[in-house]
């Protein structure tokens, strides 16, 4: 009888010769999806043999990810500051650097109460609103996405955590149509067109263009919100937008240009690369 430690060393050894990848990490999480516990249940009980069914299961799922298909979308689900968020590939499958939008959130929250007027900018799956809404529960926001299909995702996760009379689901283009705000968060498409071209094919031949690709220099979808904040961030309030490793420099130019009374600044990821660009409508003057 086959057990999980055979399955993932002699799957890690396949998988690494013909895709020149560790892909231990994955493999585990497919096989506990595969035996519905969680992964470090699997670990716990990898002498246990595996009945034929969800071997069948498994490899039938590890065809997919031969195919460069991504986990997230094969398992459904992709964990996000201690959430699942269910992942479909009509929106874009959440990341970790985006957590810090979440962390910031929570600080302002703490900082000025639950009465803060949010907005979360190209909502996606909804993972960045909904994160908010489990840790702050008294806490309302509004979760906007030009995709249709990206919002039907964030329905159903919505739905999944029991929070949609706090988290209010908008289809429209950045901030048309909305009022005023407190905090506006954005995970916005930031790839530059040549950016594109150089991705791995889990990205470039499963998840949406649409929501990753933000023009030419990448920065110009991100430039349109802060070109259209001046008239929505209200005194006070806070503008924070995930960005590209190298857009740091080009975005504060643009800040400083339509906030030239606030302060603005970037935050770098736990790679030390620039990620988060947070502007204050404060009379602190832009450094």
């Amino acid at each position: 009888m086959t057990t999980p430690a055979e399955v993932i060393h002699g799957t890690s050894a396949l998988l690494k010769n013909v895709l020149q990848r560790d892909l231990r990490l994955e493999i585990e999480v497919l096989l506990a999806h595969v035996l519905q516990v969680t992964r470090s249940q699997l670990l716990a009980r990898l002498q246990d043999p595996i009945d034929e069914l969800p071997l069948r299961e498994f490899d039938e799922l590890l065809a997919r990810l031969i195919q460069h298909e991504p986990l997230a979308y094969i398992i459904g689900y992709r964990e996000f500051y201690g959430i699942e968020i269910t992942c479909w590939d009509d929106a874009l499958i959440p990341r970790p650097e985006t957590e810090m939008l979440v962390d910031l959130a929570l600080e302002e929250i703490t900082r000025r109460g639950d009465d803060l007027r949010i907005i979360d900018v190209g909502t996606g799956a909804g993972a960045v609103a909904i994160a908010i809404a489990e840790n702050a529960p008294q806490v309302r926001i509004i979760a906007t996405d030009a995709s249709a299909a990206a919002l039907d995702v964030a329905t159903k996760n919505v739905r999944a955590y029991g929070v949609g009379s706090r988290v209010m689901l908008r289809p429209g283009d950045l901030l048309a149509s909305t009022g005023e705000f407190d905090l506006i968060l954005a995970n916005l498409p930031y790839v530059s067109e040549g950016e594109w071209q150089t991705l791995e094919p889990e990205i470039q031949e499963y998840e949406p263009r649409s929501a990753l690709v933000g023009g030419v220099h990448g920065t110009e979808i991100i430039e349109r919100l802060i070109a259209e904040a001046p008239q929505h961030l209200a005194e006070g309030g806070v503008l924070a937008a995930e960005i590209g490793e190298t857009q740091g420099e080009r975005l504060l130019t643009v800040a400083r240009r339509f906030f030239p009374d606030g302060y603005a600044y970037v935050m770098k990821d736990y790679a030390g690369k620039d990620r988060v660009l947070v502007i204050r409508r404060e009379e602190e003057g832009i450094g």
